[in-house]
């Protein structure tokens, strides 16, 4: 898996600014949903495109203890 690093910033407000090649490697748009998943050392920001677009086409029901699993399926950890 191709990994990128950058670096952004924190706005006044505490908005996240990730660089413009990180949002175009992601394929981020304005608007578009995220989910953060936070440690004291990490934070993790996912776009929920895939997910939401899978759940919207085929109401898939989960619980938030099921999501939170299959998040850390995906992160590896």
């Amino acid at each position: 898996m191709r990994k990128i690093k950058a670096i952004g910033k924190v706005g006044l407000k505490g908005e996240l600014y990730p660089s413009k090649e990180i949002r175009e490697f992601v394929g981020l748009k304005p608007g578009e949903k995220v989910l953060y998943i936070a440690t004291k050392e990490k934070l993790d920001v996912i776009p929920l495109r895939n997910l939401l677009k899978y759940y919207e086409e085929n109401s898939v029901r989960i619980s938030l203890d099921e999501f939170e699993e299959l998040t850390k399926e995906v992160l590896g950890e």
